[in-house]
């Protein structure tokens, strides 16, 4: 635990366009895996440091941000809000608190899930060196933060196109700094090949002897693409118990739950329905007769159909799944941002308020945007544009 009065800034201010559509209408930060919103995990993580103070940089959609969390009352910390008005970068959002802050500070990143125990660690390794210190870790591929070369403790580069073979250290999205990472903000200039991005800033302090690394060896999840969610949301869940015992929560005799399943308040399981491992369901959510469910997130108010079958799908909030409609599941090939995944594990993504009627097929990695309104029988696949009218024939 934090012996002394420490805050903890977390960056929440972004958009997060590879995982659009779902955030169109929400932070990224704001996504739930676990029936809970990522940045929830981050700022329960600090709480459980000892973190004295909560520092939220909000932006897109910040009004979801600040209802969900308030003044901070609900989880014993104080929280304040700085609005970062456009969304220029991650060093641009942590520029905007230097008024706010007193050294030395936690950087946090809203939508990168962090361990307490990790965030101790950096404060040790802060305390026996007073040198600005991230957290890394091995992965199969560099994070949009960047991967980190380090010589013992000393990082002496931060990239985001690694030159090594995987896997490489990357940067794992947490970082104790003082005043020192402002004045290196202040010195970067945008140009048309760079941005106000973490990187950039990391990579000057560490040309300067400046920047320090803690290895983090447990488990550790990057949360960039549509199908990180759902491997994620299976992690979370696969340590906790069958569904609970709770008077709002309605599940029919007849149906089947896994144990590695989560369903919030007011959900409906009707009769003959499954519910597979790696699936959250999410508050006020109806799920009909004879549907099946497996590793999927289903946000809050959507509503399934008889017969619907759903594999590794995200289904977002007051969605319409009509009956008998099928996501077939992945592996897929997803075009992303102009890049090609290949075999990822996604069968699909419906977006928020969107509406399948009956017997619609959803191919594999298929994205549909937000209010996307599909015709019975009609067949989708690649990404259908939020507003679009699918119609059959």
């Amino acid at each position: 635990m934090c012996e002394n009065s420490v805050q903890a800034v977390i960056l929440a201010a972004g958009e997060g366009l590879r995982l659009g559509p779902l955030t169109e209408r929400r932070p990224k930060p704001m996504i739930p895996v676990g029936n809970q919103p990522l940045l929830e995990y981050v700022l329960e993580a600090a709480v459980a440091a000892g973190i004295d103070e909560i520092v939220l940089v909000v932006g897109h959609a910040r009004e979801r941000i600040q209802s969900h969390f308030g003044d901070g009352h609900d989880w014993d910390v104080p929280i304040r809000y700085v609005t970062q008005a456009h969304q220029l970068g991650a060093a641009h959002a942590l520029s905007q608190v230097e008024s706010t802050v007193e050294d030395p500070f936690f950087v946090l990143h809203g939508d990168q899930l962090v361990e307490a125990a990790l965030l101790e660690r950096l404060l040790d390794h802060w305390n026996a060196t007073e040198t600005p210190t991230i957290a890394t870790v091995q992965s199969e591929r560099p994070t949009e933060y960047g991967a980190v070369e380090v010589d013992e403790m000393a990082v002496r580069s931060v990239s985001k196109t690694p030159t090594d073979d995987p896997p490489f250290l990357v940067n794992a999205g947490a970082y104790v700094f003082d005043d020192r990472i402002f004045d290196v903000i202040r010195g970067i200039e945008a140009t048309e090949t760079s941005d106000f991005g973490i990187a950039t800033a990391l990579q000057i302090l560490a040309d300067n002897d400046g920047l320090s690394a803690v290895v983090h060896r447990d488990s550790w999840q990057d949360l960039t693409y549509p199908w990180d969610l759902l491997t994620t949301n299976a992690q979370l869940l696969h340590s906790r118990p069958g569904p609970p015992d709770e008077t709002d929560i309605s599940v029919h005799d007849s149906a089947a739950v896994s144990a590695d399943v989560a369903l919030d308040d007011g959900v409906s399981i009707s009769p003959n329905a499954t519910v597979l491992p790696g699936t959250s369901v999410g508050k006020n959510v109806r799920v009909g007769a004879n549907v099946t469910l497996s590793n999927c997130i289903v946000m809050s108010d959507a509503r399934i159909g008889n017969g619907a079958v759903l594999h590794d799908c995200i289904v977002g909030e007051s969605a319409v799944i009509g009956p008998n409609v099928t996501v077939e599941g992945g592996p897929a090939d997803v075009v992303i941002a102009d890049t090609v995944h290949r075999d990822v594990g996604l069968g699909g993504v419906v977006a928020d308020r969107a509406t399948l009627r009956g017997n619609v097929t959803v191919t594999p990695g298929t994205v549909v945007g937000r209010t996307v309104r599909a015709d019975s029988g009609t067949v989708l696949g690649g990404r259908i544009e939020s507003g679009e009218m699918v119609r059959r024939g």
